[in-house]
């Protein structure tokens, strides 16, 4: 049997563990995957940056596109269908990477957070996800997602109520037609509608908010904060825009090494099925667990320290802040390699925060656990 080619962006995890028993693996970078690379390809592994269309597969061999993601906005998911090409992409992935994202965000900019009413726009799997983890901490939540069965949730309400919030965390997907496109779904009306002290966060896709009324809305001193994780456009994002955001991170919300590799797992699977075949390499990871030790004043203040503890947004801001000082002229490569080179990040559940000594130690091993701490 002749020997599958597969294609696979380089930023990929586990690659050659998973996906090179398979055939010959060849690692290009997402952004520069081009139709003469993938010409004699059988399979394209790929993540959001690649565009996956007729212009990148017409003329090729590639009867499998497996998306690393958990979106298929990349995906011209018609042309694929019409051309009897096989896709997959792994919805829920780094669901949970992107929750304990905002939960760094708001331990960073809203250290009172468990007071807070959080709106959420999306509620597919991040919104859903972070929904459950604001619930079980006694959280007030409000959502907004007119995609979706307005019965599935009881918090379901207008986009005008979820803007009113103290917090808004937005995990859209991108999407220009039907009765509610999201692209741009955030502009000059909507910003307005934001309460003085509010906390506007996108971990979802960069062109939801209409990120050049987006600047306009905050030279005006507004006194609202924003968290960007992801930009309109990327990698060249407007660097004007950059000393407005309170936190300011390179599209790294789901970059956990176990939502990554939570992604590459799931396509290999996909990608055995559609040839009939078994698994030739083991997926398994095996977990470290670190205890931490808090010692804090209240609950609120243990809970910050422990998330931050465990991820501080702030690394992510300050070290994307430095690439745009230094080559502002060559920021895109630097937004890319950023992501390429992003430091092993452990989600929650690796560790166990020690609780020992607390006066409320109940409550606390009770709101870690919500958290996802191994408690």
């Amino acid at each position: 049997m002749q020997k599958l080619t597969i294609v696979a962006d380089e930023n990929i995890p586990m690659a050659e563990t998973l996906f090179a028993p398979h055939g010959n693996l060849i690692r290009l970078p997402g952004r520069d995957i081009s139709a003469a690379d993938i010409k004699n390809a059988d399979a394209l592994i790929v993540r959001s940056v690649t565009k996956v269309d007729k212009n990148l597969l017409s003329g090729s061999t590639v009867k499998f596109v497996g998306s690393c993601t958990i979106g298929v906005d990349h995906l011209d998911v018609e042309y694929l269908q019409q051309q009897k090409i096989a896709y997959v992409s792994a919805p829920g992935c780094n669901a949970n990477s992107v929750v304990e994202y905002v939960f760094s965000v708001l331990a960073r900019l809203r250290p009172q957070w468990l007071g807070a009413k959080v709106g959420i726009i999306g509620m597919g799997n991040v919104g859903s996800a972070l929904y459950r983890r604001l619930h079980k901490l006694g959280i007030e939540v409000l959502a907004y997602d007119p995609l979706i069965n307005q019965d599935r949730y009881p918090i379901m309400t207008s986009l005008e109520a979820v803007l009113n919030c103290d917090v808004i965390s937005m995990h859209a997907p991108i999407t220009q037609a039907g009765d509610y496109p999201s692209y741009h779904m955030i502009g000059t009306e909507q910003l307005q509608r934001l309460r003085t002290g509010a906390l506007l966060i996108n971990a979802g896709r960069g062109s939801c908010i209409d990120n050049k009324e987006l600047l306009e809305y905050l030279k005006q001193g507004p006194g609202v904060d924003v968290a960007l994780d992801v930009w309109e456009p990327e990698p060249a994002i407007d660097l004007q825009l950059l000393p407005y955001i309170a936190l300011a991170t390179p599209h790294i919300a789901g970059y956990s090494h176990d939502g990554r590799v939570n992604g590459s797992t799931m396509i290999v699977k996909s990608f055995c099925r559609y040839l009939q075949q078994p698994l030739l390499a083991p997926v398994a990871v095996a977990a470290e667990l670190e205890e931490i030790i808090v010692v804090a004043d209240n609950p609120q203040e243990f809970l910050n320290q422990a998330i931050l503890n465990s991820y501080n947004v702030l690394n992510d801001d300050l070290r994307l802040r430095k690439e745009a000082e230094k080559n502002p002229q060559q920021f895109p490569l630097a937004f890319d390699a950023m992501r390429k080179n992003y430091p092993k990040r452990l989600e929650f559940f690796h560790r166990k925060i020690n609780t020992d000594g607390q006066d409320e130690k109940k409550l606390l091993d009770q709101n870690l656990a919500a958290l996802g701490y191994a408690q």
